[in-house]
């Protein structure tokens, strides 16, 4: 994994705890998209890993 794939999975984890505290529907909502999009910078980091 290359580096700026383990900072996004950094990212990622850290938005996931967040989701556990106190949030209501629309942070967590939010924090979804947020990961969402990380995930989909993570695929695009390398595409052919993908087939």
């Amino acid at each position: 994994m290359c580096r700026k794939c383990v900072e996004i999975d950094l990212k990622i984890e850290h938005y996931r705890c967040f989701a556990l505290g106190p949030a209501d529907n629309l942070a967590r909502q939010s924090i979804k998209i947020l990961i969402e999009d990380l995930e989909a910078e993570k695929a695009a980091l390398h595409p052919r890993d993908r087939t």
